[in-house]
C-alpha cells in the first residue's frame, strides 16, 4: 500500500516536472533565436563607442587584475571559468555550481597598427557560457577510484560527502582563457567603475531577464549551432508540456471530472 502511494505521487511529481521542463524548453529556444538574430542582425559595435542597451561586441578578453586559476583539472589560469561536480548514480546527489567570474576586460584595436586598443568591461556573472571543447574539461571518478589531490581538496572545501561504494562523481569546467577572441551579446550600462576602463563607463553584462552570451567559438559555429533551433524547442517543450499535462490531469482525476462534466 504504501509503496503503491509512493509510486502514485512520484508519477504526479513526474508528470507536473515533464510540464515545467516543456516551458523551460521552450524558453531557451527563444533564447538561442534571440541570440542567432543577435549575431546576423545585431550590428558590432565598436569598442569605442558603445551605445547602452543590447549590444553585440567582438573583441580579445584580458585580465582586469590578477589571473584566476582553476582549482582542478589542469589548474589554467582564466579570465573567468565555470566548475560542475554532479553525482551520477545516486538519488541524493552531492552538488556543486560555482561561476567565478570577476569583471574582465575585452580589447580591441582601433587604429591599423594596433597601437591604440579601446576596452570595456564585461561582467560574466549571469551571462551564458558557450565555449568550444578546448575550453572545457570533464573526468568522473568512480566510487572505488582515489582522488587526485586537486580533486580531494576541493572536494573537501566544499563539504562533498564521501563517495564511499556506492557514488560515482563528475568533475567538469569551462573556462575562459586571456587573450580568446570572444563574441559577447549582452547589456551595456553605465560602469561605477571607470577609471580601470580608461574612463570609459561602460560594463556589458546580463539583460534584464538573464539573458545573454559569451563564446569563443567562431560566428560560423555559432548560427551552425542554431540553425532551426526556435522549431526544435518549441516543437520539444510543447510535447514535453502537452504530455506531462495529460498525464498530470489523469493521474489526479481533474482529466475524468472535466470529461464526465
Amino acid at each position: 500500500m504504501i509503496l503503491a502511494i509512493a509510486l502514485y505521487a512520484a508519477l504526479v511529481l513526474g508528470s507536473g516536472a515533464l510540464v515545467v521542463v516543456g516551458i523551460e524548453t521552450v524558453h531557451s529556444g527563444f533564447e538561442r533565436y534571440e541570440e542567432r538574430a543577435a549575431i546576423v542582425d545585431r550590428p558590432r559595435s565598436s569598442l569605442e563607442s558603445v551605445a547602452l542597451g543590447k549590444t553585440a561586441l567582438v573583441g580579445t578578453a584580458r585580465p582586469d587584475g590578477r589571473l584566476e586559476r582553476v582549482p582542478f583539472g589542469g589548474r589554467e589560469r582564466a579570465v573567468c571559468y565555470e566548475v560542475t561536480v554532479e553525482d551520477t548514480n545516486k538519488l541524493e546527489t552531492a552538488h556543486v555550481d560555482e561561476r567565478i567570474a570577476p569583471p574582465f576586460l575585452l580589447e580591441q584595436a582601433v587604429d591599423a597598427d594596433e597601437t591604440d586598443v579601446a576596452r570595456v568591461r564585461v561582467d560574466a556573472t549571469d551571462l551564458r557560457l558557450d565555449l568550444s571543447a578546448d575550453r572545457q574539461w570533464s573526468r568522473e571518478i568512480a566510487s572505488h577510484e582515489s582522488l587526485d589531490d586537486d580533486l580531494a581538496s576541493f572536494a573537501a572545501a566544499n563539504d562533498l560527502p564521501e563517495q564511499g561504494l556506492e557514488r560515482d562523481r563528475k568533475y567538469a569546467y569551462e573556462y575562459l582563457a586571456p587573450g580568446d577572441e570572444v563574441f559577447v551579446y549582452g547589456r551595456a550600462v553605465p560602469d561605477d567603475d571607470a577609471a580601470a576602463i580608461d574612463g570609459k563607463a561602460v560594463l556589458v553584462t546580463a539583460h534584464e531577464d538573464g539573458g545573454g552570451l559569451i563564446s569563443d567559438k567562431p560566428p560560423e559555429t555559432l548560427l551552425a549551432e542554431r540553425r532551426r533551433v526556435l522549431f526544435k524547442s518549441v516543437s520539444l517543450g510543447v510535447l514535453e508540456g502537452v504530455v506531462g499535462l495529460a498525464v498530470f490531469l489523469w493521474l489526479t482525476g481533474i482529466a475524468q471530472f472535466l470529461l464526465g462534466a
